[in-house]
Parts: C-alpha cells; sequence; structure tokens
C-alpha cells in the first residue's frame, strides 16, 4: 500500500470549516474512486491550525488513476475546492510506504464509476 500523507497549515479559526468540508465533499469525492482515509488528524499542541491527513492507494497505477479521477470530479472541482482554498495557508505531501511490522492495509472497496 502507498500512503499520501498531506499536512496543511490553515487559517487561525479555519480548522471546523475545513473539517467540515472534507467530511460532506472531500471524503466522499475520494471514496468514490477508492481511495482509502488511513488517518486524519489536527494539532492540539505545537503548531496550531495543522493537520495530518493519510490517503491509502492499492499501488502507483491506483494512485495516478485515482487522483486523476477525482481532481476531475465535479464535486470536487465546483464543491469542495472552492470551499477549503480560501482556508489554506500551506500545505505539503509526502508519499510514504508502510513497514512489514505497520498494521494491516485496509481493504480497498472497488471504485465506483
Amino acid at each position: 500500500m502507498i500512503h499520501d500523507l498531506r499536512i496543511y497549515d490553515l487559517v487561525p479559526g479555519g480548522l471546523e470549516e475545513y473539517m467540515a468540508a472534507v467530511r460532506e465533499v472531500g471524503l466522499p469525492v475520494r471514496q468514490k474512486y477508492g481511495v482509502v482515509l488511513v488517518g486524519w488528524y489536527y494539532t492540539e499542541v505545537g503548531t496550531l491550525n495543522r493537520v495530518y491527513h493519510t490517503w491509502g492507494f492499492r499501488d502507483w497505477e491506483h494512485l495516478a488513476q485515482a487522483k486523476a479521477q477525482f481532481r476531475q470530479d465535479p464535486d470536487w472541482r465546483e464543491k469542495y475546492l472552492p470551499r477549503v482554498s480560501g482556508l489554506i495557508v500551506r500545505q505539503s505531501n509526502q508519499i510514504v510506504l508502510a513497514a512489514d511490522f505497520s498494521p494491516p492495509a485496509p481493504d480497498f472497496p472497488p471504485a465506483r464509476e
């Protein structure tokens, strides 16, 4: 499994609005293309207004295909991106691989077309 670890710094006070957009639009759109939410966290201590979210992909082909699909999805482009674009100050991502002693990968549902 391939993990896409994303780290976003948000505008102060934007956490709840950002989480609502993910919950209501971003997560369902990604799931539609077989992307699995591995973990989603926000800071309580340390750098505030920061979120960490990790998305799972079966393999490199799935990563490329699913990203291309959800980025073209009308709900992503017309509903999700406008809601979050003003909330994100900085973003970074890393592609990370699971060690052999990491917890088992979740089952991937088939992508819905």
